[in-house]
């Protein structure tokens, strides 16, 4: 594990303090880190002068060497950018540029990565699947459906092949959804024209990059980047 210190403000007091941070982990050498990583531990501060307790935002590495292949995601909090090249920070990553880099701007985002390519899944499909899940949702009741779709897990329910989805709405929690497996499949050749897209750095790969494929691969005679 690698640590490094940082100046965080309390946004209670406005208090400046020096903290410890990790920019980086390797769940491969450091398994235990994984946890930490999911449940928030690592970026836990408290605040010396008035006692809050939160999260401290920082740009953060989570490597997998091993897991399916490997992976790679790169935590750059509130990130406005799509695509991150593997200098400064992360220029020791070249390995990866066969295996999957991707960029996040939140926790949330992080740990669905995790989750996505530790069950042996393409995230790319996994956006897919939500973006198509959520278009025939709105279609069926637009009333009542989620606006955000994330990825917890892959499972057996009956015998039946299933990922399993937590369901929000306007940020609020309003459930699971399991839906088949054998839908995911589906979405690997209903995308085909989409996968061949190189990605060559940390890429944000979440709703809007498959939309913009899409809109790729819908009869326009640009070129596709």
């Amino acid at each position: 594990m690698i640590t490094d210190e940082d100046v965080v403000v309390c946004p209670v007091c406005g208090h400046e303090q020096t903290i410890t941070i990790c920019p980086s982990v390797n769940v491969t050498t450091d398994p235990e880190m994984r946890e930490k990583v999911l449940t928030g531990e690592l970026f836990e501060f408290s605040c010396d002068e008035c006692s809050f307790a939160g999260y401290a935002g920082y740009p953060f590495v989570y490597e997998d060497k091993e897991t399916n292949g490997g992976f790679l995601i790169y935590l750059e909090p509130d990130c406005e950018d799509r695509e991150v090249g593997i200098e400064g920070d992360i220029a020791d990553q070249v390995i990866y540029h066969e295996r999957p880099m991707r960029l996040v701007a939140d926790m949330n985002a992080l740990k669905e990565k995790i989750f996505i390519f530790e069950a042996g899944l393409d995230d790319r499909v996994v956006e897919l699947f939500k973006v198509l899940t959520l278009a025939k949702m709105r279609d069926d009741d637009p009333e009542k459906i989620p606006d955000e779709l994330k990825f917890t897990k892959r499972d057996v329910v009956d015998g039946e092949e299933v990922l399993v989805f937590t369901a929000f709405r306007d940020e609020e929690l309003m459930g699971t959804l399991e839906l088949p497996y054998a839908l995911y499949q589906t979405c690997v050749l209903t995308g085909e024209p989409i996968w061949d897209v190189p990605i060559t750095e940390c890429a944000a790969v979440d709703s809007k990059w498959i939309l913009e494929r899409l809109g790729d691969q819908d009869g326009s005679d640009e070129e596709t980047v």
